[in-house]
């Protein structure tokens, strides 16, 4: 077989019409390169236009960059272009190449937006910022067959793009997805590997669910015990570990068999944990893989609720000392400790942006105990859920004294929240959350259970769902749709204990979610969107992702 455009050609069927194998080569390079490529890109770009002929990726072919804080991005290109092509794609600082990537400030497509210029004779992706770049690269590879993921040498193939003019901008800045690696546990390679994917569909966002009560995952020096004691757990003893080996047996379904790996387990007093950790220099290394593809990191320390990981290594966190969550935010030796954590954290991470959690909550011990109680009094707030509040505007200010900005899970609106704060809705009725958030002025990241949460389970009506859903709600003004920052995928992974069930849970509805995200509503069609995501399944697949059928 041989590939035009992704597209398989019989060979013997050519020979079988007396084609001898020298003119075969002919006939098919004298074939109208019209017909041998289509424009098929998710999220759906801004516009498009189509023109005659194609531009054909050859062995000498060469990338150029015309601003040096180009190089990684196209150091990024020629990675993702090299192996199944074979070529060497040489790159050089410049103008002239097959390949151009070219930074212009004065370029209109916005912070985030590029166009990309393919003709026979080479292809040009402008920007006004890096990010822009990055993503003219994710329509760039859309545009080739989809072999070109392939991780090995694939010598049958045609390099084609079809000749094209792309403009293109995302509606909204925060396109994101969260991973759980708490519940279960990903390495360092699936991490980037999930990423990888990310960046091919432009997602902006990468929300890390590093803590949780079922484990600490990521290294704290000041507080070593974190990772010691709450990086690994005897899997006999938790309960969503038993609870997915009893459905890999009962469903006979590999996928959901709790890897216990070496990368994953450690033998601790003779019992074999499941666990892990990522330790900062690992965290530095994922930050840059990600920055590269044009994707902020968002870490999540959540406080002061699901804080058992925390609280059963350091028992003065909590409010009895007996170990339990949530911690006590009565007294100041927990307050340093968060700000030790985050000071840590703030250190890390560069973006902005970092998620206090502040969801599900159990205040029931903070009434009975007495620095709490005595909190409550010196602040003169009325009740817990003020306590928290006090507590969420306490931890902001730390945040902003140190360069950072706050997001929160909904909970954060009980008991009134600053202006500044960033909420994450997740909760399925907007009109307490979104209404609410978006009339005292502050932002909103679109997350609803409803719509967002990748770890529920899915039917054949799940996909179209998504699409056609009003994510972000009708009923909202136009001073309060400028305060929806965006929207993010959650996947929670109680029962999602490996990347192969992370991948069959999260693909292909994550392409529905990141077309929602970037292409305007009024462009956004299902009956349009569907036949061009049958396309990307061979994609998805050549990547390696075990993703769910389209139909099952």
């Amino acid at each position: 077989m041989l590939y035009l455009c992704g597209e398989k050609v019989n060979i013997l069927f050519l020979y079988s019409m007396k084609i001898s194998k020298a003119p075969l080569l002919s006939f098919i390079f004298l074939m109208p390169l019209s017909l041998m490529a289509e424009v098929n890109i998710i999220p759906q770009p801004t516009r498009v236009v189509e023109k005659e002929g194609s531009f054909i990726l050859k062995p000498n072919a060469t990338i150029a960059y015309n601003d040096k804080s180009l190089q990684p991005a196209a150091a990024y290109l020629r990675e993702k272009l090299c192996p199944a092509t074979g070529y060497n794609l040489p790159i050089s600082k410049g103008k002239k190449a097959d390949i151009v990537l070219s930074l212009n400030t004065q370029c209109q497509a916005g912070a985030e937006g590029y166009n990309l210029t393919a003709t026979p004779n080479g292809i040009l992706i402008e920007a006004a910022s890096y990010r822009g770049i990055v993503h003219g690269i994710a329509s760039l590879r859309q545009l080739l067959p989809y072999q070109i993921e392939k991780a090995t040498l694939q010598p049958y193939v045609i390099w084609t793009v079809p000749a094209v003019e792309i403009e293109d901008t995302p509606n909204f800045e925060w396109r994101g997805m969260m991973l759980d690696p708490v519940r279960h546990f990903f390495t360092v390679e699936e991490t980037k590997r999930f990423l990888d994917v990310m960046a091919l569909y432009k997602f902006s966002k990468f929300h890390w669910h590093l803590v949780d009560s079922q484990g600490w995952r990521l290294e704290i020096k000041q507080y070593p015990l974190l990772t010691d004691d709450s990086g690994f757990r005897n899997p006999a003893d938790e309960h969503w570990d038993r609870r997915c080996n009893e459905i890999a047996k009962n469903d006979n379904n590999p996928r959901m068999i709790v890897p216990m790996t070496a990368d994953r387990t450690r033998m601790h007093n003779g019992i074999l944990e499941y666990g892990g950790f990522y330790t900062q220099d690992e965290v530095k290394d994922i930050i840059e893989f990600a920055l590269v593809r044009g994707i902020d990191i968002v870490p999540e320390f959540d406080v002061p609720g699901h804080s058992y990981a925390a609280t059963k290594c350091y028992p003065w966190l909590s409010c009895n000392k007996d170990g339990r969550d949530p911690i006590c935010v009565g007294k100041d030796t927990s307050l340093n400790f968060c700000r030790n954590v985050y000071k840590e954290i703030f250190e890390l991470f560069p973006y902005e942006y970092v998620e206090i959690g502040g969801d599900e909550v159990n205040r029931s011990a903070w009434k009975k105990c007495p620095d709490c109680q005595q909190r409550i009094k010196d602040q003169g707030v009325k009740d817990e859920a003020e306590l928290q509040s006090w507590f969420t505007c306490t931890m902001e200010k730390y945040f902003n004294e140190n360069g950072k900005k706050l997001i929160g899970w909904d909970e954060i609106l009980e008991g009134g929240v600053s202006k500044s704060a960033t909420v994450n809705w997740w909760r399925g009725d907007h009109t307490n959350v979104v209404q609410r958030s978006t009339t005292g002025g502050n932002e909103v990241i679109l997350c609803p259970f409803t719509f967002c949460y990748f770890d529920y389970a899915q039917d054949n009506n799940t996909l179209k769902n998504l699409y056609t859903g009003d994510i972000v709600p009708t009923d909202l003004s136009a001073e309060q749709l400028k305060l929806i920052k965006g929207m993010q995928g959650n996947i929670w992974c109680e029962r999602i204990p490996t990347e192969a069930q992370m991948q069959y849970m999260v693909f292909p509805r994550a392409l529905a979610l990141a077309e929602k995200a970037w292409t305007k509503n009024s462009q956004q069609n299902w009956d349009k969107f569907y036949p061009r995501l049958l396309k990307h399944v061979d994609r998805l697949k050549t990547m390696g992702i075990d993703q769910r059928p389209l139909e099952e």
